[in-house]
């Protein structure tokens, strides 16, 4: 079962482009727990969507088993997403379409789909990833926490649901979109007030096109929004960062778009400053035309190096 949350207002949560489908336990009671706190109710109330009958918030939610989505596909009943591959398939007749990546040393095991995790767990993106991508079988229980309101913690499942928090979403068993926010709703991810330095991108997460913007895609592997004509925005982050970019406008204010050179693909990365760079000089040209002590001035101010040696 499903219900909707239906946006009432503009605060909390920025960009409310439609309704948002909840999942919630199949009875339509809440399951026990402490009741989650909307924040603002005058904004946003729980709204079932075949009676329009307004509910009371709650903290947890139950697994939509029989509703399975890989991306734009539905599943059919008794299949599973293979979370590498992006597919339906079926873990009881067709295993070996959706094959078990190698086991990393000192980590979980790994997983390609849930059926590789116990009853208990459900198969978590590894670093880098979001909705598809291989994982680790990552126990039900233990996904951390958060402790706000809904503008803060609400998370797009990678099932097309939203869920009140990390913590439900992983009772769940579900992947959350590499964005905060309810699904197709934009969240300026930790930076409310930060537009006076660098206005901040407002991020939109998904788990299919119809959750975009009009003109938006969105890009499965990261659960987030993207504009169609960059195809480099649809990609695994570099190691070391946390969203692909080409520009610093695609990232956030404290972070720079950092890659090899000027103008190629690369990842939001924060801008650590300068204050463990020493003093020897191996000079080196920034993308911004200037000259840097070393390589650490030049990233440390949140420039790209462009080549060795002062600028001409």
């Amino acid at each position: 079962m499903t219900r909707t949350l239906a946006c009432l207002g503009a605060t909390i949560v920025a960009g409310c482009l439609n309704t948002v489908t909840i999942a919630v336990p199949h009875d339509g009671a809440p399951d026990t727990g402490t009741p989650w706190d909307l924040g603002a109710p005058e904004v946003m109330a729980w709204v079932d969507a075949a009676s329009d009958l307004v509910l009371p918030p709650f903290d947890r939610v139950a697994p939509l088993v029989e509703d399975v989505r890989c991306g734009e596909a539905m599943c059919a009943r008794g299949e599973l997403c293979c979370l590498v591959s992006g597919r339906c398939f079926d873990p009881a007749t067709h295993p070996e379409l959706c094959v078990r990546p190698p086991q990393d040393a000192g980590e979980p095991q790994t997983c390609a789909s849930h059926a590789d995790c116990g009853p208990e767990e459900f198969c978590r993106a590894a670093p880098g990833s979001f909705c598809f991508g291989p994982g680790h079988c990552q126990p039900r229980s233990n996904c951390g926490s958060c402790g706000g309101d809904f503008g803060v913690c609400a998370v797009c499942g990678c099932d097309g649901n939203s869920y009140p928090s990390i913590q439900s979403a992983c009772r769940a068993g579900v992947r959350t979109a590499g964005a905060r926010g309810a699904c197709g709703m934009g969240f300026v991810d930790g930076y409310p007030f930060d537009a006076g330095i660098r206005a901040a991108p407002l991020r939109h997460p998904c788990a299919y096109d119809a959750q975009c913007p009009t003109g938006l895609r969105c890009c499965q592997n990261l659960g987030v929004c993207v504009d169609p004509a960059c195809p480099t925005c649809c990609r695994t982050p570099p190691p070391g960062t946390d969203f692909p970019c080409e520009r610093d406008d695609q990232c956030y204010p404290s972070q720079y778009c950092a890659g090899e050179g000027c103008g190629t693909p690369g990842g939001c990365a924060l801008v650590r400053g300068t204050g463990s760079c020493n003093g020897i000089v191996t000079q080196v040209c920034g993308c911004d035309g200037r000259t840097y002590i070393n390589a650490c001035w030049a990233t440390g101010a949140g420039v790209r190096v462009a080549h060795s040696g002062a600028c001409p």
